[in-house]
């Protein structure tokens, strides 16, 4: 909010079910169910359908006047008989909302009832398997529902039974790092489980019985970029667990009977086996990665986080901790692929050096694409997210330091579009790099706009663009190279001599006029 307003004016965040929305579709055979009123369901069906370009159903309670006054107890057991009837899902995401936290539904309670009132277990293999996540709008962002609702999932498919929950001597804490998420009590167990037959190869590695790597990143990347990690993975790694996997569930073919729930998504028994991997790694370093705090705490699985792989350094991390877990050596073709981006770095050095850029979005996605614009010599004079967040002004911080420490910059958190203006108004970048709700800026401005991250409702082929890897960071580099230069015009093609066929010959009074 800016000091002439004393609300949100134009969120540069999504809310919390959006972002449970993001992780649960990422699973094999999932349906989500909000438990609230019938308008935010419609909301974040239209919302990823215009960014995706996919059908997304949603489901709903349909929590009306009656609901908030009586409790949404019976509304939340018929939706779920709805969802079942009519899906035949294997896992049920089931999100609250505003209206559900408020009037204060006990859905854990609710869900336990209505299990037993169908006969429902746990045992993935024949029951359906109901996961509930507390994502209230006025609690944050998608962000923070997204990493909540993947932390649920993985407890709920790797938790021993026989090991108690909450022990005595361990704290309740708030774990989440990287936004003040006061109502989010989730207990991080502290003391590892230790192997007392096996003989790990490394510190940071133990022996596995599935010798797997899990890789679990945030909530920014797109389905092509998903299908580039899966070809890195395939390549280096082998085994592997990606969780969630959106490739094919935002982005599927077109193909006769398309079913009600897309195909695609993290099999269960990949999740069910995630505490067996070698390793796990997460995709960001603002942000925290509840699942791989889980399965380190609770299971000895060793987590590694690098930055989401934008750009030329944070993909030399990505490949650096994939040789140090997996010890296998980076494949000629990614080498070829990283000569390719260092000499397209140098052709475009000329354009791109010191052009003042506005870089917005979420977190982690900041965090990366503000070291590629370092590393290409540009000059971020603005960097701003919509999540609230403790660690992004000092990871921003710490980039600068280590690339350019000369520059001056700004950066804020936890803003909205109204002190976005502002700010760009007083920074006066040359370009603007972010999701399309910063276009009504870039319009009054008449700044060129670079379309990246969630969401992207004004352009076509959001779901298929790249910026993962050494091919995505050249992608990138051609979009902001040849936006600049139609914004400024600033291309020069090498002297040429027209050829004397094509030179005009005048009229007939000029050939004459001399004579």
């Amino acid at each position: 909010m800016t000091k002439r307003n004393y609300a949100t004016v134009n969120p540069c965040i999504m809310c919390q079910p959006m972002g449970s929305a993001l992780a649960f579709k990422g699973i094999e055979n999932t349906m989500v169910l909000y438990h609230g009123s019938q308008g935010c369901s419609t909301y974040m069906r239209l919302h990823l359908a215009h960014h995706f370009r996919e059908p997304v159903d949603i489901a709903s309670s349909s929590l009306s006047e009656k609901g908030a006054v009586y409790g949404g107890r019976e509304n939340l057991k018929k939706g779920l008989r709805n969802v079942i009837n009519r899906y035949n899902p294997k896992v049920i995401g089931v999100a609250t909302t505003c209206l559900a936290e408020t009037i204060g539904d006990d859905v854990p309670s609710i869900i336990r009832e209505f299990k037993e009132e169908e006969g429902l277990g746990d045992d993935p293999e024949k029951d359906i398997i109901i996961i509930q996540v507390s994502t209230p709008s006025y609690g944050e962002s998608h962000v923070s529902g997204y990493i909540k609702a993947l932390d649920a999932v993985v407890r709920k498919f790797t938790e021993n039974p026989e090991k108690p929950k909450i022990p005595e001597d361990i704290e309740i804490m708030d774990y989440m790092e990287n936004m003040e998420i006061l109502e989010y009590t989730e207990i991080l167990e502290k003391e590892k489980a230790k192997e007392n037959s096996q003989e790990a190869k490394s510190p940071d590695m133990k022996e596995a019985a599935n010798g797997k790597l899990n890789l679990i990143p945030v909530e920014s990347l797109s389905p092509a970029d998903v299908r580039e990690l899966n070809e890195i993975l395939a390549e280096t790694a082998g085994d592997y667990i990606f969780l969630p996997d959106i490739s094919e569930t935002f982005d599927a073919p077109l193909k006769e009977g398309l079913p009600k729930i897309a195909s695609g998504g993290t099999p269960l028994s990949e999740i069910a086996d995630m505490p067996n991997s070698r390793a796990s790694l997460g995709l960001g370093v603002v942000s925290a990665n509840l699942a791989v705090e889980y399965l380190e705490a609770s299971h000895g699985v060793p987590g590694h986080n690098v930055p989401i792989p934008i750009g030329l350094s944070n993909t030399d991390l990505f490949f650096t901790e994939l040789v140090n877990i997996i010890g296998c050596p980076v494949p000629e073709k990614y080498q070829k692929e990283r000569g390719r981006l260092l000499d397209a770095m140098v052709d475009v050095h000329k354009y791109l050096y010191g052009v003042k850029a506005a870089v917005y979005g979420d977190p982690d996605l900041v965090f990366s694409l503000t070291t590629f614009m370092l590393e290409l010599g540009m000059h971020p004079v603005l960097v701003a997210t919509g999540s609230k967040s403790r660690y992004f002004g000092k990871k921003i911080g710490q980039i600068f330091e280590e690339i350019r420490p000369e520059l001056k910059y700004s950066v804020l958190d936890g803003i909205d579009f109204d002190s976005l203006n502002d700010a760009v108004t007083e920074r006066s970048p040359d370009i603007l790099i972010g999701n399309s709700n910063g276009r009504y800026i870039a319009k009054a401005r008449d700044i060129p706009l670079v379309r990246v991250g969630l969401p992207i409702h004004d352009r076509v082929g959001a779901q298929r663009i790249l910026t993962v890897g050494y091919r995505g960071a050249m992608e990138l580099l051609d979009r902001l190279t040849n936006t600049i230069l139609e914004a400024t015009d600033t291309f020069t093609a090498p002297m040429q001599v027209e050829p004397a066929a094509y030179t005009s010959k005048g009229t007939e009074e000029e050939r004459t006029e001399g004579i």
